[in-house]
């Protein structure tokens, strides 16, 4: 936040983030930014120096036009240009320091940066690489993802992805949002089938990721999407307008494939109060146990916890819905930005911003009640293990009730795991056997003629 302040375009940002690294030091381990302007898009990784030693190390590498980047919890910078400050940054004792700490022994020309201080595991492979593997995969031809595999998996680490890569068409924010939603589907990483996804094919699994039983460590997936998330954004810098236009950013308090996204522009100098609030960065602890119907953080959860319990039935509707929603709240940006633009070349930028903060206030208190109403309606419709539809010939609720039941995949693994357990035995000991026979169980009568 310091940085948006002091920064005016992405290169300043991150020559301004390493001062600060450099003058009041960084209490963490490591981690990655995405870092843009009107112009360019740049990707920073650093990582700290550790106790008693101030600030960071760090290396920032453009991301060429037409390409696309990511990262997620793992360095993943290896070798990379040191002399093309106009596409590659880096501490002055990026390769020094390793030298210093006895991490590296070789030439500058072949430092890098990932496998220095921050090596991939396997946990790092399968945890953090493997999401920046699918997002890639979808964006490729059908050749990444089986050429990357094995390095997602974590079983070939020395397999490492390129650091960016061109896509096979050109991105709208639909399709990042779509990446967004992703649990590894349809990938060697699905996990929707398992024991562990229950009868409803969830792709969620609680925490920890690792877990041990009977001495051997195990893992659970964790994808690009997972309940786990507190908020999510997708920003857009929109280089044709006025600097006091250009950015919006898509803000959602959850999940980041259930929960809606609002439009928050960058110039906007009041939030509803749906979004606002104080926090650690204030001072303020969260009050997370403290339940709140007027926040977005908690209406959204409401409705994300509610189809993690039924994934089958209701994620398809929630689904839609976040479609519906997306639609609805793009066609109202692009009437306000109209509007915005025109105010700003009457009036001026600050009617301009007064216009788009309103919007934002607007917007956002829209979305709390949209929210809260689907969540009523899914409750209504999926209360009590059924699927509760509309039919107005039904005289009494006006309703259908439908029993969903089992998948048959589900009915297989309960008859695998419990034999007959749960069989139904027809009276006077008459059965139905797995081929279709009738069995008479001749012991089960009490003399009675049949």
């Amino acid at each position: 936040y310091i940085t948006l302040q002091r920064s005016t375009n992405a290169q300043d940002a991150i020559r301004t983030i390493a001062d600060l690294l450099d003058t009041y030091g960084y209490y963490s381990e490591g981690e990655s930014f995405s870092i843009a302007d009107k112009s360019e898009v740049w990707h920073m990784e650093l990582i700290g120096r550790g106790k008693d030693k101030v600030g960071a190390v760090w290396v920032a590498m453009k991301i060429p036009d037409g390409y696309v980047g990511g990262h997620a919890n793992q360095a993943r910078i290896t070798t990379f240009p040191q002399n093309d400050a106009g596409n590659c940054l880096f501490s002055d004792d990026v390769v020094d320091f390793a030298r210093d700490m006895g991490l590296y022994e070789g030439s500058d020309e072949d430092f890098s940066f990932s496998d220095t201080y921050d090596p991939v595991t396997f946990e790092g492979a399968r945890f953090s690489e493997a999401r920046v593997w699918s997002m890639f995969s979808a964006l490729s031809d059908e050749s990444f993802q089986s050429q990357y595999a094995d390095y997602a998996m974590g079983t070939n680490l020395t397999n490492r992805m390129p650091l960016f890569i061109q896509p096979l068409s050109k991105l709208s924010i639909s399709d990042v949002y779509d990446r967004f939603s992703n649990h590894y589907e349809d990938s060697p990483l699905d996990f929707s089938s398992d024991a562990g996804a229950g009868r409803g094919h969830s792709p969620n699994r609680p925490r920890p990721l690792s877990w041990d039983y009977q001495e051997v460590t195990y893992i659970n997936e964790r994808s690009i999407a997972t309940p786990q998330t507190g908020w999510n954004y997708v920003a857009q810098v929109r280089g044709w307008l006025p600097r006091e236009l250009a950015a919006v950013m898509w803000f959602g308090a959850d999940d980041s494939s259930t929960a809606p996204r609002v439009p928050v522009y960058g110039c906007a100098t009041q939030l509803s109060p749906a979004y606002a609030g104080v926090g650690p960065q204030d001072g303020v602890p969260n009050r997370v146990l403290n339940f709140d119907l007027t926040k977005a953080f908690f209406v959204q959860n409401m409705v994300s916890n509610l189809a993690y319990s039924r994934w089958d039935v209701i994620y398809p509707v929630l689904s839609n819905r976040l479609r519906e929603v997306r639609e609805l709240f793009h066609s109202q940006t692009m009437i306000v930005e109209t509007e915005a633009l025109q105010l700003y070349h009457t009036h001026g930028k600050e009617a301009a911003v007064e216009h788009l903060t309103a919007a934002t206030v607007r917007f956002g208190d829209e979305m709390q009640s949209l929210w809260f109403q689907f969540y009523g309606e899914l409750f209504v419709r999926f209360r009590d293990g059924y699927d509760i539809v509309p039919d107005v010939d039904n005289t009494e609720c006006e309703c259908e009730v439908k029993n969903v039941g089992f998948s048959d995949d589900w009915k297989s693994r309960i008859v695998q795991e419990t034999a007959t357990h749960y069989e139904e035995i027809l009276s006077y000991g008459v059965s139905i056997g797995g081929d279709g026979h009738v069995i008479i169980d001749k012991d089960a009568f009490d003399g009675t003629d049949v």
